[in-house]
């Protein structure tokens, strides 16, 4: 009886296939994958291994290294990427039909190896239908990215809170400490950026939710697009445009008053980063929209980039200023001269970025 049990039980460990899910714990299209295979579980022998890349460092080391060992770059896959019985490399999503022609030529020990996606995987299994669709939210992601926070960057509620900081600044502490204040506030609003949009995506990892925000965040986009373009038309300050409320001003100027030391900066710009929010949160959430919906993205990358470019006025506000360039007085005028322009720009740029969305999100 021992030996029958002893038999059975080396029988579906020879027939079971091992899969090692290097996933994220913010990638919605990990959650996919990993449901897809839980259900197909109750129909397979599968052993399923799940590693977490985001925040477990040895594990990306020994994802970047399976990598390497399919001599592919890490940087040209993403999450999820699974590993099926060490010999197929699964980057992104597959279809069910296409998990289950793999699943069952791994049951035959016919495993196939190399590099697959959901697009070539049948170059290794044949019988799997050709799957002719593609990630159309991959092609969106950058260049989406890149036009929100450009018009993120440029919005006047950014400009208007670092002409404050570096004018008290300069005039309490001279020109020195005055770009090190700018450079701790830019550094303390990025990170905060940056762990508010994680929070976010963390709370998007549910497949359902992510799609609801997705379409929420692009009817929200042609709002935001009225709002600027109608502020080029009939400005009023803090009115239905995309800027800091008027009752919030006073409470930030507070804020920006008390910083006379860095660590006081630093407060400060914990408190900034929350006042800017009215202004900032609509291109950033339409931004996390987009990166919930690509399937093989690397999320932290982007969502520094975002915050990259979202801080890049702000450094050379500082840099510019210090080294002579312009004065903290020529900045203010100039925004207040091209205000209209800057809501014009911003309105045009986030219209097309709604167009763009709804056709790839809707038809």
């Amino acid at each position: 009886m021992k030996r029958a049990l002893f038999a059975l039980l080396l029988l579906s460990c020879a027939f079971s296939v091992q899969i090692i899910d290097y996933y994220g714990s913010t990638c919605v299209h990990c959650a996919n994958t990993k449901a897809m295979l839980t259900e197909l579980g109750s129909e397979y022998e599968i052993e399923l291994i799940e590693k977490e890349v985001f925040s477990g460092a040895a594990n990306r080391a020994e994802m970047f290294g399976v990598y390497g060992e399919f001599g592919q770059d890490p940087n040209s896959g993403g999450v999820p990427t699974l590993l099926v019985d060490n010999k197929a490399l699964i980057i992104g999503e597959l279809t069910e039909i296409q998990w289950r022609e793999l699943l069952e030529a791994c049951e035959k020990g016919e495993c196939p190896s190399g590099v697959f996606t959901r697009d070539n995987i049948e170059d290794g299994i044949s019988g799997v239908e050709r799957i002719e669709e593609t990630d159309q939210y991959q092609a969106l992601t950058l260049w989406g990215l890149v036009a929100a926070a450009a018009v993120d960057s440029l919005n006047p509620c950014t400009i208007a809170v670092m002409v404050m900081l570096l004018s008290i600044i300069l005039v309490s502490e001279g020109r020195k400490r005055m770009l090190l204040a700018g450079i701790t506030f830019t550094l303390v609003v990025f990170f905060c950026y940056i762990l508010m949009g994680l929070g976010i995506l963390q709370v998007l990892g549910n497949p359902e939710i992510t799609n609801i925000f997705f379409s929420i965040a692009t009817v929200g986009l042609f709002f935001l697009a009225l709002m600027e373009l109608n502020a080029y038309f009939s400005y009023k300050p803090g009115f239905f445009a995309v800027e800091m409320p008027l009752w919030v001003r006073p409470y930030a100027k507070r804020a920006i008053e008390g910083a006379t030391s860095i660590p006081g900066v630093a407060v400060a710009a914990v408190f900034c980063s929350m006042f800017l929010l009215p202004c900032s949160s609509g291109p950033y959430l339409v931004v996390l929209a987009i990166i919930s919906k690509a399937v093989t993205l690397d999320a932290m990358l982007y969502l520094v980039l975002y915050n990259v470019i979202f801080v890049l006025p702000m450094i050379i506000i500082s840099g510019a200023i210090y080294f002579g360039y312009t004065t903290v007085e020529k900045i203010g005028d100039a925004k207040e001269k091209y205000i209209r322009q800057i809501h014009l720009f911003s309105g045009i740029v986030l219209f097309l970025l709604f167009v763009y969305m709804a056709a790839t999100h809707f038809m």
